[in-house]
């Protein structure tokens, strides 16, 4: 049984050799995984959470503060500039975890947790993360826009755009 719970500091050295195992198949994140920490803790999140399957981690998700550094917040403020948003992000589930709907429980949190503070969640999925794109879509969330996101030493790749699915709104 999966059991989905805040992220506490203990969590982190867990969370990091999962996000190595992520890296080492998908390639998420795209900068790597020597900053790892840093990636996970930034000052800006709000919340994270981690998924545990027989008291091991096994996925995590985190919301943030928006953050026009977030191609998806540029793009929503462009279009939205009165909804308030955050950002889900640092979604990623092991890969020997996969399957049983970790990521969409990880995601529901993230949703429970906006709804509480009538917030609009945003984030965006990189063209080669088709797996998590198809995600995305199977569970409602709203495609608004493609955009381009850039990271390293002037790399790009194109990126989806995705709105909670849990407030009216003309998308």
């Amino acid at each position: 049984m999966v059991t989905i719970r805040p992220r506490t500091a203990e969590d982190l050295d867990s969370c990091i050799e999962v996000l190595r195992h992520v890296y080492d198949k998908d390639g998420y994140p795209v900068q790597g995984t020597k900053t790892a920490k840093a990636f996970l803790t930034q000052a800006h999140t709000q919340q994270a959470w981690i998924a545990e399957r027989d008291s091991q981690i096994i996925g995590h998700v985190a919301v943030s503060e928006a953050s026009e550094k977030d191609v998806s917040v540029k793009l929503w403020r462009k279009r939205h500039p009165d909804v308030p948003i955050a950002v889900l992000e640092r979604l990623f589930v092991d890969p020997e975890g996969r399957g049983g709907g970790v990521a969409s429980k990880l995601m529901a949190a993230t949703v429970d947790w906006a709804r509480e503070r009538q917030i609009r969640l945003v984030l965006f999925g990189l063209i080669k993360d088709q797996g998590a794109i198809r995600l995305y879509e199977r569970l409602g969330w709203v495609e608004f826009g493609k955009t381009e996101f850039r990271w390293g030493d002037g790399q790009s790749m194109e990126a989806t755009c995705f709105a909670s699915p849990d407030f009216h709104e003309n998308a």
